[in-house]
């Protein structure tokens, strides 16, 4: 280890760096994939599970296709929601490891259940009251995000063992903001998850009325300044969280504000580190590549892992992203593809200003 931390760090620097600030708290009592996929069955049978297009499947309906084995094709439809249930399932039972399409990116089930708890844990804290289990969630939670990657398992997961409503939405609706809109609205979505690009297409619009959303999650390495007026002004009262997501890591790997500074911490049971070309980390203030690890880490990946050179026997995946750590200990990305000038100054002109007490926070 002393091989790898530059001289130049104090000891207390050096622990903070691959320990302190690079560990999320240890988890604790998390549910497996089978206990959650149980809870799921507790939901009334006619219940809305999921919603992709104009079609829907029951609680019911999902449950059977569960019991009569994997059906239909994989990708983004009624089927391939149900199919992936039955890997998930499947995958669990039989101790193996759930492979993501053509990705190359094969999850465990105990990455899934630590993803899937954390995504629980995040939307119970914006819930108006607490799920009484014999009738379900009233959260209707929108993914309006790529299909083929963990989060869309870690979603249906966490939404199906909530007694929630899942709606996927299409292509189509991801890139014309007046549908997504639309199916925001006629949905009445409690949660919106959703990449920066995304839900920064949505200033093209006429101020939309959104009342119905408590929580929008902007996932991936992007975090704009001026996404969180305009969240505020699509949906008052709301709270918006950034969440980086890497392909490699189920669910989310850090959580922050959204106000622009692209700063986060580890969730629960993740590791991030930074980390120079020769795997030593690098000092605050310094950029580097972000690495992860942890309980959700991919167990199989295309582009490989590495040994952890501060944990025996652990692994990290080297991410596209880069990022510095501050002298608190906030994790901040180095800024991601930039957005379109125009669109942003559309939104500038029509968000709310934030100032600096009004910062909503995503734990």
């Amino acid at each position: 280890m002393e091989r790898l931390v530059p001289e130049s760090m104090s000891t207390v620097e050096r622990l903070r760096l691959v320990d302190e600030w690079a560990n999320g708290v240890d988890l604790y009592d998390v549910p497996s994939v089978e206990s959650l996929i149980e809870y799921g069955r507790r939901v009334p049978v006619l219940r809305t599970a999921v919603r992709y297009g104009g079609h829907i499947l029951t609680y019911a309906e999902l449950f059977d296709r569960l019991d009569g084995g994997v059906i239909g094709s994989a990708g983004p439809s009624l089927d391939g929601l149900a199919r992936l249930l039955c890997e998930i399932a499947a995958a669990a039972n039989n101790d193996s490891t759930l492979m993501l399409g053509d990705s190359g990116i094969g999850l465990t089930a105990e990455a899934l259940a630590a993803a899937a708890d954390d995504r629980r844990a995040v939307v119970a804290a914006h819930r108006e009251c607490r799920v009484d289990r014999a009738f379900g969630s009233a959260d209707v939670r929108l993914f309006a995000t790529r299909w083929d990657c963990a989060d869309a398992a870690v979603e249906l997961l966490a939404a199906l063992a909530d007694g929630a409503t899942l709606v996927l939405a299409t292509e189509a609706q991801r890139r014309a903001p007046a549908a997504l809109a639309e199916l925001i609205a006629t949905c009445a979505a409690t949660h919106v998850v959703a990449d920066a690009r995304t839900l920064t297409r949505l200033a093209d619009l006429p101020a939309p009325a959104l009342p119905t959303v408590r929580r929008w999650d902007v996932t991936g390495t992007d975090c704009p300044v001026i996404l969180s007026g305009l969240l505020r002004a699509l949906a008052a009262g709301s709270v918006a969280g950034f969440a980086y997501t890497a392909p490699e890591y189920a669910g989310v790997a850090a959580r922050g504000p959204l106000d622009g500074s692209g700063r986060v911490r580890p969730i629960p049971g993740a590791r991030v580190l930074v980390l120079d070309s020769a795997l030593r980390p690098v000092a605050p203030g310094t950029s580097g590549a972000i690495y992860l690890g942890g309980a959700a880490l991919a167990a199989e990946s295309a582009m490989g892992f590495v040994a952890d050179p501060f944990v025996p026997g652990g692994r990290l995946t080297r991410t596209d992203a880069r990022g510095r750590w501050t002298a608190d200990g906030w994790l901040v990305l180095d800024p991601a593809e930039s957005l379109d000038m125009t669109v942003a100054s559309t939104v500038a002109d029509r968000i709310i200003p934030v100032t600096d007490d009004e910062v909503d926070y995503a734990a």
